[in-house]
């Protein structure tokens, strides 16, 4: 069963997205989105999430701006 992340009954993960493995050494290995992440960035990702869920604003995940390009301008 896949882990659950509902702190005071606030579901942080409502897509299913995160995931994180204990392993026997002590260590663990996360996930967000099936890219494997430190477990510091899982830390930093719940955080965040906790903190949109205490504002009233939905628990998406982060979104990146990935640039803009102009449109091509015709030339007079």
């Amino acid at each position: 069963m896949a882990q659950k992340y509902k702190p005071f009954g606030v579901d942080l993960d409502p897509q299913g997205e995160l995931a994180e493995k204990n392993l026997p050494d002590g260590d663990i290995h996360a996930k967000i989105k099936g890219e494997t992440v430190s477990y510091d960035t899982m830390i930093d990702e719940l955080e965040d999430r906790a903190n949109k869920a205490a504002r009233g604003r939905p628990v998406n995940p982060k979104k990146y701006f990935s640039g803009w390009t102009p449109p091509n301008k015709e030339n007079a």
